[in-house]
């Protein structure tokens, strides 16, 4: 069985999905290594699991000299790193998720004779991954993109956000009450500002609709405390954290959800059949997290409203959507029930599968 090196990071978008190849790998027998970058959020995703892993020193490109220096100077290092870790660990195959660290990594993968396997989650493709496709053998999308000759696949999923079947254990956990309703509100692993500046404000200004609700919020570091006080000032049942790993847990038990439309989030809506408000992330040109959105909306499993970062604005607009599903429970059981019958399948076994397939050909 293959010894496989997966790098991808940068951001928990990079990271889950680097753990899900991860479980399929080991699942068929292989030994896997996760490379990820610096940052802290890809140290915070890897806590949980036992997979051995290693930082590189690459950096994201930024148009300024300083930036530039850096981005060439982390490039260098990142590859020099994975071409000694490839030739000394006896690696026979590298794959990326995506992130900064991709490029390098796979370059020196090309150098090293290694067959590699490249995942690409967005459309359009993201500046590390049109890079990286060039030192890419097999290019794996979970979206149509523009890569050369790339295959589509379903998402991958990893465990932990798998819904579990422990819900009473679930709700003692975090403090909450089994006869309420849940609404979760997340802005995935870096948190969202303005979600969490709009979702507690909607509750004071409407708190009959929040009746029979309680709400878990994930604010992302450093957000919690100010985010907590806010939803001190209503009358609902809340529960405030920072961030949460073991997200299975809580899809389990959420009736609806206020997310981000990063591709994995999406992924674990799909699979756990959640009914959700996406919100994609307003900064990014391409809007290429409303692309994400868009499949489960035509499915009739979400809805998607614009994020005008102002909280007065998004009040009047995903603010009364939000409302509007709060009180009508036959259009959240029809998204619930659209989004079960998708059948999503975990495409974290798709990547294994190509990881045997050209590092024995």
């Amino acid at each position: 069985m293959p010894n496989v090196l997966i790098a991808g990071g940068g951001s928990g978008g990079h990271v889950a999905p680097a753990i899900a190849v991860a479980e399929a790998l080991v699942a068929q027998g292989s030994t896997c290594t996760l490379a990820t970058s610096h940052r802290a959020i890809d140290a915070c995703m890897l806590t949980s699991t036992t997979f051995e892993s290693f930082a590189l020193p690459a950096a994201p490109l930024k148009l300024s000299v300083q930036g530039g220096i850096r981005f060439l100077r982390g490039f260098a290092q990142t590859e020099q790193i994975v071409r000694t870790y490839i030739e000394e660990a006896g690696i026979d195959c590298v794959v990326s998720t995506g992130g900064f660290v991709c490029a390098p990594a796979l370059r020196a993968a090309r150098k090293a004779h290694c067959p590699t396997v490249m995942l690409n989650l967005d459309d359009p493709p993201g500046k590390a991954n049109r890079l990286a496709s060039r030192w890419a053998d097999c290019i794996l999308t979970t979206v149509d993109c523009t890569l050369p000759n790339a295959e589509r696949i379903p998402p991958p999923v990893r465990s932990s956000v798998l819904a579990t079947a422990r819900q009473n254990e679930t709700y003692t956990a975090y403090g909450l009450d089994p006869q309420k309703l849940l609404l979760l509100v997340t802005g995935a692993s870096q948190g969202a500002t303005s979600i969490n500046a709009c979702i507690p404000e909607l509750a004071m200004q409407h708190p009959t609709f929040f009746q029979g609700w309680q709400v878990v919020h994930l604010t992302g570091t450093g957000n919690d405390e100010e985010v907590s006080a806010k939803w001190g000032e209503t009358d609902v049942q809340y529960c405030v954290l920072e961030f949460e790993e073991q997200m299975g847990t809580l899809w389990g038990i959420t009736d609806l959800a206020i997310t981000r439309g990063g591709a994995n989030t999406i992924a674990e809506l799909a699979i756990n059949a959640v009914p959700a408000v996406v919100l994609p992330y307003p900064y990014h040109k391409d809007d290429h997290q409303r692309t994400n959105a868009e499949q489960l909306r035509k499915v009739g499993g979400v809805l998607v409203e614009k994020d005008y970062i102002n909280t007065t604005k998004n009040l009047a607009h995903a603010g009364n959507t939000i409302l509007a599903l709060l009180k009508d429970h036959q259009k959240r059981f029809a998204m619930r029930q659209a989004l079960a019958s998708q059948t999503p399948i975990n495409g974290s076994t798709c990547v294994a599968d190509a990881c045997m397939r050209i590092s024995t050909a």
